[in-house]
């Protein structure tokens, strides 16, 4: 009765495994994108890390920088009167 070609579940067997193949097609190419995605966000990740340590690199170097032109400035303005005074006292 079983073995009959006229009952309704004959092929189920058949169905099941075109299922399977389907469903393992199906969930391949799933967990290849999220495996895609995920490598994609840890590079993100890691180009944002990158980018936070040279952005506090320049801050550093620009601290650095505004600092050495204060005292340039300063050193400017002192020697600069300097010669305004020596330009101004009569000459022996």
């Amino acid at each position: 009765m079983c073995l009959s070609s006229s009952e309704p579940f004959s092929d189920t067997p058949t169905r099941l495994v075109l299922y399977l193949k389907t469903q393992t097609h199906v969930r391949i190419p799933r967990l290849s994108r999220r495996r895609k995605m995920w490598k994609e966000e840890k590079e993100m990740e890691m180009k944002n890390i990158r980018l936070c340590m040279e952005n506090q690199y320049m801050i550093q170097e620009n601290e650095k920088l505004r600092k050495k032109a204060l005292l340039l400035r300063q050193e400017n303005k002192a020697l600069f009167s300097l010669l305004q005074t020596k330009n101004v006292s009569p000459v022996p």
